[in-house]
C-alpha cells in the first residue's frame, strides 16, 4: 500500500514538473506577454494623464499664470508653460523608453536563459569572437 502511494506521488510530481516545463514558454509568450503589454500601456497612460497632467497642461497653455492678465504676465506665462511642457514631454519620453526596454527584456529573457544554459553546459558559443 505504501509503495503504491509512493509511486503515485512520484508520478504526480514528475507529471506536474514536466507539464510546467512544457507550458512555461507557452504561457510566457501568450498570457504573460499580454499582461506585460497591458501593464506597459496602462503605466504609460497613467504617467501621461496623472503624473504629468498633459491634457490639463495643454488646455491651460494660453491662460495667464497666477491671474496676471497684463501683457508681460501673459508672455512670461506662455514661455514658462512652453519650458515646463518640454520638460514634461522629455520625462514622458524617458518613461516610455524604460517601458519599451522592459517589454523587450520580457521577450528576450527566456531565449537568453536557454542560450546561457546551453553555453555553460555544452560550451557552444553563439557569438564568434575571432
Amino acid at each position: 500500500m505504501s509503495n503504491n502511494i509512493f509511486l503515485a506521488t512520484i508520478k504526480y510530481i514528475l507529471v506536474e514538473i514536466l507539464w510546467d516545463i512544457i507550458y512555461f514558454p507557452i504561457w510566457w509568450y501568450t498570457k504573460g506577454l499580454v499582461k506585460v503589454a497591458r501593464y506597459c500601456l496602462d503605466s504609460a497612460q497613467f504617467h501621461l494623464q496623472r503624473r504629468i497632467g498633459l491634457s490639463i497642461w495643454l488646455k491651460s497653455m494660453f491662460k495667464p499664470m497666477f491671474g496676471d492678465y497684463t501683457k508681460e504676465g501673459r508672455i512670461i506665462s506662455f514661455f514658462m508653460r512652453i519650458f515646463v511642457l518640454i520638460w514634461k514631454l522629455a520625462s514622458s519620453l524617458v518613461w516610455l523608453i524604460i517601458l519599451l526596454i522592459l517589454f523587450i527584456v520580457w521577450l528576450l529573457l527566456p531565449l537568453l536563459v536557454v542560450y546561457f544554459i546551453l553555453y555553460q553546459t555544452f560550451n557552444i558559443p553563439f557569438f564568434s569572437y575571432s
